[in-house]
């Protein structure tokens, strides 16, 4: 789109109700509006991934985004925070990318201390797995841990 439409707050508005990964084209000043984004993030929670880095930590639109799509917790810069993670396991169970099936059912996911905590079982009812990684891993890593360890 030209650049003055890019700019046109009301236009990209419609867009993202439309798309929220409309939210792409848009021009820079506009993603770092938090009501503009959280329209987009409404619609298509990977539209996360277009706002201003500044957008990443607020609590709200990270929500939204792993109500509508767990992977959307990548984008955020605490993706361990517990109630992010039971959002993001409620709203999209653990697969891995590759598998051609659910990877394992979360029992437990939480911090604790410089660690965080899971409890799962493997497969669909399969031998249970339970371990701690350090802080800073995000919901991906656990799943290629898991995985790796499915595989064993």
């Amino acid at each position: 789109a030209a650049k003055p439409l890019k700019a046109d707050r009301e236009l990209v508005l419609e867009a993202v109700l439309q798309n929220g990964e409309a939210l792409h084209y848009a021009a820079e000043p506009l993603k770092t509006g938090r009501e503009l984004v959280l329209e987009a993030v409404r619609q298509d929670g990977n539209a996360l991934y277009f706002a201003a880095r500044a957008l990443e930590a607020d609590r709200e639109l990270v929500l939204q985004a792993a109500r509508k799509n767990g992977k959307d917790l990548f984008f955020t810069p605490d993706p361990l925070d517990p109630l992010l993670s039971t959002e993001a396991v409620a709203a999209n169970p653990f697969a891995v990318q590759g598998s051609k099936s659910l990877v394992c059912t979360v029992f437990e996911l939480s911090a604790v201390e410089s660690t965080f905590r899971f409890r799962v079982a493997l497969g669909l009812g399969g031998k249970e797995l339970q371990d701690d990684l350090p802080h800073g891993h995000t919901l991906g890593a656990l799943g290629r841990y898991i995985r790796a360890s499915a595989l064993d």
